[in-house]
């Protein structure tokens, strides 16, 4: 299962969907070849249904590819996740503002051929989590950086934003009920509760 729009939550948009990086896949198809070829040679040089047992290293490349492609990090704009699992799934949520700190690690292989870990340590039981052999990991970091600082200007300016146009509200209050919208009595409850937050 891949993380749908149906997992987010309601006002939260999907911000970047990655997965490990595809080197991850190396040994399972260099043992996939290997086998294949010590398979074929027997084949030849004995038995022709050798081959026939070529189907348990390509059930354990198949498996390794489906779990692979369900491995996702995902990051919206309220939260990181982490998604895995290709029958069973299991999943760690960790929301922006929980996020103490986000920190990578690329070897020199890592940075030639772009992957590494990026880590983040949260306010939780849990304390750091790693998510491995990520495709592009400063990409992702800088994203999560940018992401939980934007979520923090949010909720910052949602508490000290300033109050709405209170008059220009009453006057449309009123227009609602001049033209017998809602009732005196509704105005009247309305407008009282508009006049408090002043």
């Amino acid at each position: 299962m891949s993380f749908t729009k149906k997992q987010l939550l309601p006002g939260e948009k999907l911000v970047v969907l990655a997965h490990q990086h595809v080197l991850v896949l190396f040994w399972p198809v260099f043992l996939n070849l290997m086998a294949l070829a010590i398979l074929i040679a027997l084949s030849i040089m004995f038995q022709p249904w050798w081959i026939a047992l070529y189907i348990a290293p390509l059930a354990y490349l198949l498996w390794t590819w489906m779990a692979w492609r369900r491995r996702e990090y995902i990051l919206t704009s309220r939260r990181v996740v982490k998604q895995e699992g290709v029958f069973a799934i299991s999943s760690f949520d960790a929301t922006l503002d929980k996020i103490n700190n986000v920190f990578h690690q690329q070897s020199l292989m890592g940075r030639l051929l772009k992957y590494g870990n990026v880590g983040l340590e949260t306010a939780s039981e849990q304390g750091t989590t790693i998510f491995d052999f990520l495709s592009r990991p400063i990409e992702f970091k800088n994203s999560i950086v940018r992401q939980r600082e934007l979520y923090k200007t949010e909720a910052a300016s949602a508490y000290t934003s300033p109050p709405t146009n209170i008059p220009q509200l009453l006057e449309d209050l009123a227009a609602l009920r001049d033209r017998n919208i809602i009732t005196s009595a509704e105005f009247e409850e309305k407008k009282k509760a508009l006049l408090e937050k002043l």
